[in-house]
């Protein structure tokens, strides 16, 4: 099944795997690299490739969005100032971000961003995320006392947040 791979061979040093959208598998080696190595190489990823594969074709599917983006930045804004209060920690700024990386970050200078993709999970896992960005005004890694401040205010932090890890953001 997926020993069908498109092979470009380059200058490169190393042999690599990329899946493209619609799952095609690109394979990149050396010039002179005998194929049956670029064969093996292949086969042994054959568990990631499959694992892959299936992620691709679940993020496939429409993706259920809760709210609109106004709707998700007014409800980003009243949980700030929920929690800001709560927590002692006010904000500088906030941003509103289309990244693949991240649901929300805390920049040294205050400014907190929160991913827009944010629609497509749910209202208690946005709630999460302003109470972990908050936390980090306080606590810059993601240290003992800096989970001790977000399960104090949150208490489902780790049940959401392995929910938030299955989700895909791109």
């Amino acid at each position: 099944m997926l020993s069908e791979y498109k092979l470009i061979r380059t200058r490169r040093l190393s042999v690599t795997l990329q899946i493209k959208k619609g799952g095609e598998i690109v394979v990149r080696a050396p010039l002179l690299y005998p194929k049956y190595l670029i064969d093996n190489f292949v086969k042994s990823k054959e568990k990631w490739l499959s694992r892959r594969l299936a992620e691709q074709k679940q993020q496939e599917k429409p993706r259920m969005k809760f709210c609109t983006e106004a709707e998700l930045k007014e409800l980003i804004k009243q949980n700030i100032s929920k929690y800001a209060d709560l927590m002692g920690l006010q904000p500088k700024s906030l941003r509103f971000t289309s990244v693949r990386s991240y649901w929300g970050s805390c920049a040294p200078t205050g400014v907190i961003s929160f991913n827009l993709k944010l629609i497509e999970t749910s209202p208690e896992a946005v709630e999460y995320v302003v109470v972990h960005e908050l936390a980090h005004l306080r606590w810059r890694g993601h240290g003992i006392r800096f989970w001790e401040l977000v399960n104090k205010y949150y208490p489902q932090a780790n049940e959401i947040r392995r929910s938030l890890r299955q989700h895909p953001r791109d």
